[in-house]
């Protein structure tokens, strides 16, 4: 059945974006990533016996999503001193732009963690970063904190900033309880799965009507819409994607969690809507 709606939804996807269905253009983003997560997970399931919400249900949709969405829009905040990135097309109306940019968020931290499973299995993080994040916690704090403030304090050219993608992962990891990888290939598999999911982050982006384009680098080869030089940007946010869903793994999926996590995820999607089409970040 989840295979059955996997297809449906990918093909209605396909389809707004060919202009067969034009009433489905603006979703085209959401409807092809929701069904492409519900094939690669029926995937991981029957390869690795891993599944965002199979045994889980209630925790995903209660703790996952919403803080998927809540990931994005803290990176959507770090933009608005100095765009980095603008969206095109979408609804006229702040309420139907923040309905299309929560279900799009929610599928930011599932992608990636389908695209671990994919490339490497089990989610484990190497042993030593843990070890050096729980020794160094403090630094690891300041240094996230930092990161996290200088967009504000001076926003500068674009590789100023550039260090927002990893200060999630340091303000996280020296408290997450995430199993610990050994062996070299940690690494490489991490690189692997940012990229894999960067790439089709961006292939399904430069196929939607609905779409976000770079400001910066424009002069620099691109792959779809991101500037060649971007895509490192995805290893780190790898990290960043996997610290948090070890976070959210620790979050009992209560209905009270739920409907909080859910409550404040729309709330401040709206807000940043809002901003977004008074400082014309947002282009409908």
């Amino acid at each position: 059945m989840l295979i059955a709606a996997g297809f449906v939804l990918l093909a209605t996807g396909i389809a707004g974006s060919a202009g067969v269905l034009p009433a489905m253009r603006e979703l085209t983003y959401p409807l092809l990533w929701w069904g492409l997560l519900l094939l690669v997970d029926e995937w991981n399931f029957r390869r690795r016996g891993l599944s965002l919400w199979r045994g889980n249900a209630a925790a995903f949709f209660a703790v996952t999503v919403p803080v998927s969405a809540l990931l994005w829009l803290f990176f959507e905040l770090l933009n608005v001193p100095r765009p980095e990135w603008v969206y095109l097309g979408g609804f006229h109306t702040i309420a139907g732009q923040t309905a299309l940019g929560f279900v799009a968020f929610a599928t930011v931290v599932p992608i990636e963690i389908e695209a671990w499973w994919l490339v490497r299995g089990r989610i484990a993080i190497a042993a030593p970063l843990l070890n050096v994040a729980r020794q160094w916690r403090w630094a690891f704090l300041v240094a996230g904190i930092a990161l996290v403030a200088l967009p504000w304090i001076q926003p500068g050219p674009w590789y100023w900033n550039q260090g927002m993608w990893i200060a999630p992962a340091l303000l996280l990891l020296p408290f997450v309880r995430a199993e610990r990888a050994d062996g070299g290939t940690w690494i490489a598999d991490l690189c692997a799965s940012g990229l894999l999911a960067g790439f089709f982050w961006e292939g399904l982006n430069w196929a939607s009507h609905t779409h976000w384009e770079y400001a910066i680098l424009k002069s620099a080869p691109h792959v779809f819409q991101m500037p060649l030089p971007g895509y490192i940007g995805f290893i780190p946010f790898a990290l960043t994607c996997l610290a948090v869903y070890e976070a959210c793994r620790t979050i009992r999926g209560s209905i009270a969690t739920g409907v909080m996590l859910w409550v404040l995820a729309i709330g401040l999607m709206f807000v940043v809507t809002e901003v977004y089409f008074e400082r014309g970040i947002w282009r409908p």
